[in-house]
């Protein structure tokens, strides 16, 4: 077992988390506050797993995702968390690579979160007051490919390679998730889109969207999506389902770099996020060797 004094309690501008009460079960959650293009002060979190070799023994791949406080202890969030830490863990056991977690946590007001993970699209035909009216999704993914992704590669033991990059996140997130693939094509090779409210547009206009970008599969790029269908979730349903037809039938994204799920019966709610987790993270992580 690892002695508490042989974990840094700095990494850089990351602070050791140790939140007490936490559900976190495994593995290292490390903080910084950091000045980004689209706020002046944002908590980003890291989460190294329970093996992470401080010594520099080898590279981990790393998932950046949306809404990090809800990754790994309930007690920072008001909405749950999806235990990360227990899918990873699962997954070590099945002999798969354990991943660095990186999270960049969500302003407090809604409306802005959704600016910030929308693309900057605003069709003339959506007027909802809970459609994002400033989308700033650019500058947010920017922020995480220039400024976030160098520096967790220079203080962490990071897996570079394309195939070991991956950017995920539900809802808004997943919106984000789904736009940081196409807009990077030669940055991450997964991307986890779980929720996704494609129904803030039209169906010829997210065609487009895709289009403008022109995705493939030429360089193993991989795409997770998940949706259920109960309650609030059931709005999402339909533009998941046609946005990956669409993928499909015109882009090639077969079974090998398209994975889906559905649940009928889950809610809009991070438990059901956990729940489907592991199996995307497998979709992910399959695609590169095991140790």
């Amino acid at each position: 077992m690892r002695k508490t004094f042989d974990i840094p309690s700095s990494i850089g501008p990351f602070k050791r988390y140790l939140g007490h009460p936490s559900t976190m079960k495994y593995g290292y959650l490390y903080v910084a506050t950091l000045a980004l293009p689209f706020a002046p002060r944002r908590k980003v979190y890291v989460w190294l797993p329970g093996d992470y070799s401080f010594a520099g023994k080898k590279d981990y791949p790393v998932m950046y995702m949306s809404d990090g406080q809800n990754m790994v202890d309930k007690y920072l969030t008001k909405f749950g968390d999806w235990h990360l830490d227990r899918v990873v863990r699962g997954l070590r056991k099945e002999g798969y690579r354990e991943p660095i977690l990186v999270g960049v946590a969500s302003p407090s007001k809604s409306m802005r979160r959704g600016n910030e993970l929308n693309p900057p699209y605003v069709p003339d035909d959506v007027h909802s007051e809970f459609y994002p009216k400033e989308p700033i999704g650019d500058q947010f993914v920017d922020s995480v490919v220039n400024i976030i992704k160098p520096l967790v590669e220079s203080l962490f033991h990071v897996d570079k390679r394309q195939e070991a990059t991956a950017i995920g996140g539900s809802s808004m997130g997943g919106i984000m998730a789904f736009y940081a693939f196409l807009r990077y094509p030669k940055v991450f090779g997964f991307s986890l889109s779980f929720s996704t409210p494609f129904f803030f547009y039209k169906e010829e206009t997210l065609h487009h969207i895709i289009d403008e970008h022109q995705p493939n599969t030429d360089n193993g790029c991989r795409l997770y999506f998940y949706v259920g269908g109960k309650d609030f979730e059931s709005i999402f349903t339909k533009g998941v389902f046609e946005a990956r037809e669409y993928l499909e039938n015109k882009y090639g994204f077969t079974e090998e770099f398209l994975g889906f799920d559905y649940e009928e019966e889950a809610i809009h709610h991070e438990e059901a996020w956990y729940r489907h987790s592991d199996q995307a993270f497998r979709f992910w992580l399959s695609a590169l060797p095991k140790e």
